[in-house]
């Protein structure tokens, strides 16, 4: 199957690219300069809880079903 590049509803990086968003939204104080960013965003990628991972990943095979039963249609997720 190939792997639509845009698709959200078969892509977990989108999530955890928003876990990781909202995460530096609520430090303070705000980063000053992309380097204090740069430093942030591996802080935070390098301390992401695998169970997370595990959350979502798990799910792909029921999301799987729900794009091919929609046709490439949106989905529930």
């Amino acid at each position: 199957m190939s792997w639509p590049p845009n698709l959200p509803d078969l892509n977990p990086i989108e999530y955890i690219w928003d876990v990781m968003e909202r995460q530096i939204r609520v430090q303070t104080p705000p980063c000053p300069n992309i380097s204090t960013l740069r430093d942030r965003c591996l802080d935070i990628w390098y301390n992401l809880s695998p169970v997370m991972y595990q959350k979502l990943v798990a799910p792909i095979p029921r999301r799987v079903a729900a794009v091919l039963k929609a046709k490439g249609g949106a989905t529930y997720y």
